[in-house]
């Protein structure tokens, strides 16, 4: 049975146990062979590190191993990749938030969507939102920053609607 080509942003399990994060296929300058960039995603411990592929693929030396628990020296971890599908999906949800906020051209309705999201809104939104209205925040916590966000809307709707545009 031939193993497919590690892709970036997969983890792998080392038959010892440490878990890693393919960061890209590279070809070796000296050989012209195929090798895994990949580090560690252990806590503590960022080190980068280059293998072979055809090493990074191959089985485990039961001889020299008997009590390894995996067949090969590195196996994809399915239920890491799930979560981190998920955790794209988390922030895909975000940045659709953020881009529909971008979208509105009246302060009104910027202020209807925040009341009508607050539930939606994280501190990544409050940055992109606060930014592109040229709004300095400065509280800390997210509900701080929600309100003073809102407080804001409301004075410039208040002293800028008798405004000529």
């Amino acid at each position: 049975m031939e193993r497919r080509i590690p892709r970036a942003g997969e983890i792998y399990r080392h038959f010892k146990g440490k878990k890693y994060k393919v960061l890209s296929i590279a070809t070796c300058t000296e050989t012209g062979e195929d090798m895994v960039i990949f580090e560690s995603v252990e806590e503590g411990d960022k080190n980068v590190y280059a293998s072979f592929l055809e090493a990074f693929l191959s089985p485990v030396d039961t001889k020299k191993y008997p009590q390894a628990d995996q067949g090969y020296r590195f196996m994809l971890c399915r239920d890491m990749q799930e979560s981190s599908a998920a955790r794209l999906r988390r922030q895909g949800s975000r940045t659709a938030l953020i881009l529909q906020f971008l979208e509105l051209e009246e302060d009104e309705d910027r202020l209807r969507f925040l009341q009508s999201h607050q539930t939606q809104i994280d501190s990544r939104f409050l940055t992109a939102a606060a930014e592109s209205m040229e709004f300095v925040e400065n509280g800390e916590s997210v509900e701080e920053r929600f309100a003073a966000l809102v407080r804001f809307l409301r004075t410039k709707i208040k002293y800028e609607s008798g405004r000529l545009r």
